[in-house]
């Protein structure tokens, strides 16, 4: 690993660890304050902002990432290419919003305050330069502005949000915090570019290559964002807030999972570029088989705990989270493939062709199964669609990523990995059986866990905990030679 990898990841995982350090706090006091119902007004409102949030954004985060990492070395072709992209996406937020605000008067007379906090997320994608600095390498500013915001809204969220009452305050800290992490990225750019207004015309020749990233985003958010709009519609809105939490658990674990394919994507398009398949192939295989090293005890992990863990964490509203969240587990283990295949290889090939039909046919499943599957079985209905469509998409892009370079997994470690996960789940069990549904027996049982999945790892000799403890050796010893040379 590079010096300029090692220390994107460091940034970027501090800023994930902590959001996810966050939710651990924040997801139990909303639960019981808003419930389920306050929190699936929440889901179901932002769900239809999502779509022109979508919209203003017209793929830039992929599309300007990659196109910022392949001019940077050129200070005049980087003003260019900035200044175009930022000029069009004035436009499209423009048009969003428009938009948006059209939809929310005509349509949506119910909830007519929430639409309108929710608006402030659309403006924010103009506000969000996020790409240029990934583009750049440059994660550390965009890991501590956000994380400066980010920990504002916590506290916000910690000492103000009480009852269900607070809900409109929750949306706009939400909101204004999404805005504002936007806007403080604005003080680090003016030393790195000079802006100028280009014409409509200059700016138009991203428009296509922009809309080709976009139209995959579009089918994720139709199998993600559109079942909560299906079940709102379908079900209530009590409904949203129980599938959203269900997913909550999962999602944040498949974050910090994921941290490291938003890192690599500037260095995988500079080695796409340099023709450098070899290492291409070597790289993405080591990534796919370390986050496995992680993901498959987190799923194990997740499930074992699942008994103990919704009553204190998500309160009497959602009980029904202990059935719920074993089946949607599987998740954490299949989605970082998928992303890491897309993130590391799809994109920075520029192949948004294989990208965009896995993403389409996930879409399309999401919304056969989600029209068929909530009518019979409510919310379990989206939360079975919600594993079968990410299955579906990960699976596609394997069949393509084998016939592309021959990728194979290796089956012997992950069996290994399986096998010392399956011993630590059945551990916490045995172990923490008739405990009682609190915060002390959850710290218990990833202590356990932790010690057992490690201990199983080392005895079977998987090699990414060794490695780990190579790392942090040298680390200190190194650390140690330069204070005593100072």
């Amino acid at each position: 690993m590079t010096s300029s990898v090692g220390k994107n990841l460091f940034y970027q995982s501090l800023f994930q660890g902590i959001r996810i350090l966050m939710p651990i706090v924040t997801i139990p006091i909303i639960s019981k304050a808003l419930g389920a119902h306050g929190i699936g007004i929440y889901s179901f409102t932002n769900s239809i902002a999502e779509y022109f949030i979508l919209l203003s954004g017209l793929g830039i985060t992929l599309y300007g990432n990659r196109e910022i990492a392949m001019v940077r070395e050129d200070k005049e072709k980087l003003n260019k290419t900035f200044s175009e992209l930022i000029s069009l996406k004035l436009v499209t937020t423009v048009v969003s919003f428009i938009l948006y605000s059209v939809v929310v008067i005509v349509f949506l007379h119910r909830d007519f305050l929430y639409y309108i906090i929710q608006s402030l997320h659309i403006i924010a994608v103009l506000f969000d330069i996020s790409w240029f600095f990934m583009g750049m390498e440059d994660f550390k500013k965009v890991s501590l502005s956000n994380l400066a915001v980010q920990t504002v809204v916590f506290f916000g969220i910690v000492f103000f949000i009480k009852e269900y009452s607070d809900l409109p305050l929750y949306l706009l800290l939400q909101a204004l915090g999404n805005l504002f992490s936007q806007l403080v990225m604005w003080g680090f750019i003016y030393k790195k570019i000079s802006f100028r207004f280009v014409p409509i015309k200059q700016m138009m020749r991203h428009l296509f290559p922009m809309v080709a990233y976009f139209f995959p985003q579009i089918a994720v958010i139709f199998y993600t964002t559109l079942s909560k709009t299906i079940l709102g519609v379908l079900e209530s809105q009590t409904a949203v807030g129980i599938y959203t939490n269900t997913l909550n658990l999962s999602t944040i674990i498949i974050t910090m999972i994921s941290t490291i394919n938003l890192v690599m994507l500037p260095k995988m398009s500079n080695l796409f570029s340099k023709n450098k398949i070899d290492e291409i192939n070597k790289t993405l295989h080591s990534l796919i088989h370390a986050q496995l090293f992680i993901s498959i005890p987190a799923a194990f992990g997740v499930s074992a705990l699942a008994a103990t863990l919704v009553p204190w964490f998500f309160g009497n509203d959602f009980e029904v989270l202990k059935v719920f969240v074993p089946i949607i587990a599987p998740v954490i283990i299949i989605m970082p493939i998928g992303i890491a295949i897309s993130n590391q290889y799809l994109l920075p090939r520029g192949n948004t062709k294989i990208y965009a039909f896995s993403t389409f046919g996930g879409a399309a499943i999401s919304i056969l199964l989600n029209f068929t599957l909530i009518p019979l079985l409510g919310v379990l209905g989206s939360v079975i669609t919600s594993l079968i469509v990410e299955t579906f998409v990960t699976v596609f892009r394997l069949i393509y990523l084998n016939k592309q370079n021959k990728f194979t997994f290796d089956s012997r470690l992950i069996f290994k990995m399986v096998v010392s996960a399956a011993a630590m789940a059945g551990t916490i069990k045995l172990t923490t059986n008739g405990m009682d549904d609190n915060f002390v027996t959850t710290l218990v049982q990833i202590v356990i866990g932790a010690v057992t999945y490690g201990s199983c790892s080392v005895a079977l000799k998987i090699p990414y905990l060794k490695d780990l403890f190579v790392v942090l050796k040298e680390k200190f010893y190194h650390s140690k030679r330069y204070k005593v040379k100072n």
